[in-house]
This record gives C-alpha cells, sequence and structure tokens, in this order.
C-alpha cells in the first residue's frame, strides 16, 4: 500500500473518530502496523540507494511516515480509554 493511501486511512480513522465519539482502535492498529513496515522498508531502500536525488526522495518518504506514526501514537493514546 502505498504511502498516500495509508496517510488517507490514517486521516479517516482519526477523523471519523473524533466525529463518531467510538473507538476504532483496531484499525488505528493496523494502521500502525503498516507503517512501521513502511519505515523499515524505506530504511533498507535508503541504506542501499547510491543517488543523491533518489535517496533525498526516500528521505522525504520516510520523514513523512515517522510523523504519521506520531500522530497516530497520539490519538491511539487518546482513545485508549474507550478502547477495550
Amino acid at each position: 500500500m502505498g504511502i498516500k493511501k495509508l496517510i488517507e486511512k490514517l486521516h479517516h480513522y482519526l477523523d471519523s473518530g473524533e466525529q463518531k465519539k467510538t473507538a476504532q482502535c483496531d484499525r488505528i492498529d493496523d494502521l500502525l502496523e503498516a507503517l512501521k513496515k513502511k519505515e523499515t522498508k524505506l530504511k533498507k531502500n535508503l541504506e542501499s540507494e547510491k543517488n543523491h536525488s533518489a535517496k533525498r526522495k526516500l528521505q522525504i518518504n520516510l520523514k513523512v511516515v515517522q510523523v504519521q506514526m506520531k500522530k497516530c501514537t497520539a490519538r491511539r493514546d487518546e482513545l485508549k480509554k474507550k478502547c477495550k
């Protein structure tokens, strides 16, 4: 799954959780897991990449994934009370 698609799903779940006042912890956990896999993959690719411009793009994508993981984790902690 691409980064954009993961981010769109994450925003959807975070926003809908606020609107509905229901916890969607399982879905957020799944997205968090997918983001962690994406982060690992990007780190591997970054280490092996030699081209400067391609390396820069990977760094940007990695930073985006890390920021989204941080948001996801913070939201998950907020919803902890509503989750099982």
